[in-house]
């Protein structure tokens, strides 16, 4: 990950949670920071289809996915 950050490096920050259950970690897996999380998010195959948020410095990206709730 980027920055050197472990598998804990997520604890206790908000989450993005769409309403099918979809839960994303918001912030750049490039960079680390915060993202802009779009209002929805789109699946094909059980994938994520297309980058959901908005980073200031690295543009157009992928959140990390958590899992379903």
């Amino acid at each position: 990950m980027a920055g050197g950050l472990t598998d804990f490096a997520y604890e206790g920050l908000r989450r993005v949670v769409y309403g099918d259950g979809a839960t994303f970690v918001p912030v750049c897996p490039t960079c680390g920071r915060f993202v802009k999380a779009d209002a929805t998010c789109w699946f094909k195959n059980d994938q994520l289809a297309k980058p959901n948020a908005t980073c200031k410095r690295c543009g157009r990206v992928e959140m990390l996915f958590e899992g379903w709730v």
